[in-house]
């Protein structure tokens, strides 16, 4: 597919209240439906980043088969992370989930230990991709944009598109929107930053800025700071390919990560 249609869904969770949360999305999603390829959520959309980790990962199923449900009639994939248990481990879990059911999770590696976050969640140990419509597509989320060496391109098989959903604080707002534009530039792909807005439960304020930067780190799309909006653009397949061909970066990466 030479174009990929991808909407973002910047918006500000209720603390822990996963029915709102889920009812609200429902309405900013539904005008999207056969409109878009892509539909990508913040970090853990359906309670925000608690670390009451009992309590919000109760509504994971409820959440998982929401995404099912909207990935289905809307005709897009939708992705984004939330709180899951596994045999006995919790884990921030990105899920990306097709509209004929099919789908994948990466769970988030670098926890943030300035929140305690690795007191409670497990860190994920497998760095993954996924492929949708040609495209080849990397999940991050939040914490683990500021390690480039495992957001670090794939030299057999490079992704085209890394995603971060985060719940990323205003007062950290300049480093987000350094380390998307740089992880763009030293990739060589687009980047989609996916952010909340709101107060959360801890009194941490986030303005959003969620963006798109192209392979030579220009702003696409910049959304608008401390409003719940959703934003709709295409990506080229195509571009991308010739840029890399006449600036072929990737062909001199260093493969120690690999």
């Amino acid at each position: 597919m030479t174009y990929m249609n991808i909407s973002l869904i910047q918006y500000a969770p209720q603390w822990e209240d996963v029915r709102l949360n889920l009812f609200r999305l429902s309405d900013m999603i539904h005008p999207l439906a056969g409109k878009t390829d892509l539909m990508v959520l913040p970090e853990m959309f359906p309670t925000g980043f608690s670390m009451n980790t009992r309590e919000v990962c109760n509504a994971s199923f409820d959440a998982l088969q929401w995404m099912q449900l909207q990935a289905r009639t809307s005709g897009a994939m939708i992705a984004g992370s939330m709180a899951v248990m596994e045999e006995s481990h919790y884990y921030n879990r990105f899920y990306w989930v097709s509209p004929n059911g099919d789908m994948g999770y990466y769970d988030k590696h670098h926890l943030f230990t300035m929140a305690c976050e690795h007191q409670h969640f497990t860190a994920g140990t497998e760095r993954k991709q996924f492929e949708w419509r040609g495209w080849q597509i990397k999940p991050t989320v939040c914490y683990d944009l500021r390690f480039p060496e495992w957001c670090r391109n794939n030299c057999a098989k490079p992704y085209d598109l890394l995603i971060c959903a985060a719940s990323w604080p205003t007062v950290r707002s300049d480093v987000w929107l350094t380390l998307l534009k740089a992880r763009a530039l030293e990739n060589q792909c687009y980047v989609v930053g996916v952010n909340r807005v709101g107060t959360d439960g801890n009194g941490l304020q986030h303005k959003g800025d969620s963006v798109v930067y192209s392979p030579k780190g220009k702003v696409i799309v910049q959304m608008p700071e401390n409003e719940e909006v959703v934003a709709t653009f295409d990506l080229s397949l195509t571009a991308l390919h010739d840029f890399r061909k006449k600036f072929p970066v990737l062909d001199d990466m260093d493969e120690i990560f690999f």
